[in-house]
């Protein structure tokens, strides 16, 4: 029996490891077209702050969540036009889970969403980073150092 825990136990770290390894690694499409190419896209991405957890669950009526980060999707392709961005944030205290409307997304465009605590609720806004080629973020690989990772337009 003892053998037997410690076997689940090893499985279990293999599979939590193994997601949080495959997790980030591209933005996900917040769209339903597979063929769309990516030069006629934007991203979304959350900002990297220390003090709060930003996910993207979906972009207008598309999903982004996906197991292998438990809804803490850091990035999302989205198409040109009005968008509304549905986001999941947290602290230690708070989990709120507010939409961002991004007015006029255009391609080759990256925008940023940041997290701010008002005083009683985490909200968050979004600034137009401007056109890019590429855009890096760090994945965090605890308790390993934090991976960059590139997606091109």
């Amino acid at each position: 029996m003892q053998f037997q825990r410690k076997v689940a136990v090893a499985m279990a770290c293999l599979l939590i490891g193994g997601c949080a390894l495959v997790a980030g690694r591209h933005p996900i499409r917040g769209y339903s077209d597979k063929n769309h190419p990516s030069s006629d896209t934007a991203i979304v991405a959350c900002a990297e702050q220390a003090d709060y957890i930003c996910g993207i669950t979906g972009v207008d009526d598309t999903s982004t969540w996906t197991r292998y980060d438990g809804g803490k999707t850091p990035w999302v392709r989205v198409l040109p036009g009005n968008r509304v961005v549905k986001l999941t944030l947290s602290n230690s205290h708070i989990i709120n889970r507010p939409w961002v409307k991004i007015d006029g997304v255009q391609a080759g465009h990256v925008y940023r969403v940041d997290v701010a605590f008002n005083g009683t609720a985490l909200t968050a806004m979004y600034t137009d980073l401007g056109k890019m080629d590429s855009y890096t973020i760090h994945i965090k690989r605890l308790p390993l150092s934090p991976k960059p990772v590139t997606a091109h337009f």
